[in-house]
């Protein structure tokens, strides 16, 4: 036997437990497939939302905040009784891919994966929540969030 250490690809993922747990918040990331501006075409980034207004909807996941950006999509979740986060971001990205296949694009969408972080017992949902949502300021696509048409919550009445 060798000495020499044995190298394992590291997990990208927590335990599967954790994205079916009651009350857990999720802030996720899916980056588009080369990071080519795929929603900075307005039919596009409605689709999607379309599609997860629709999937949340059927899977009973919370979405509390969403933003579409053009080469990414900010989502702020939580899971339901019958549906875990990675089955739903998995789900989205599939129906929205298809979605916009329908619009005649082509080729591949989203990255193979996405990047996730659990929201900590001390830190304040609104604050989450207001970061996805202020994702186009940041960007300089708007000079306040609600001039932009691509993000939002359902779950809370943020257009106020």
């Amino acid at each position: 036997m060798s000495d020499r250490p044995r190298w394992t690809r590291k997990r990208i993922r927590l335990q599967p437990e954790a994205y079916a747990q009651a009350g857990a918040v999720c802030s996720v990331t899916i980056a588009v497939e080369g990071r080519r501006p795929r929603f900075a075409d307005a039919a596009a980034a409605a689709a999607a939302i379309q599609v997860l207004k629709q999937h949340a909807s059927r899977t009973g996941v919370l979405v509390y905040a969403y933003c579409i950006m053009p080469d990414h999509v900010h989502l702020l979740l939580g899971p339901s009784e019958t549906c875990d986060l990675v089955q739903f971001v998995g789900q989205f990205k599939n129906l929205a891919q298809r979605a916009i296949w329908r619009q005649g694009v082509r080729g591949r969408i989203w990255q193979l994966s996405f990047w996730d972080r659990f929201l900590r017992s001390d830190e304040d949902l609104r604050q989450a929540v207001e970061y996805v949502l202020h994702n186009p300021v940041v960007a300089g696509l708007v000079e306040h969030w609600r001039d932009y048409p691509f993000a939002g919550s359902l779950v809370f009445a943020v257009r106020e």
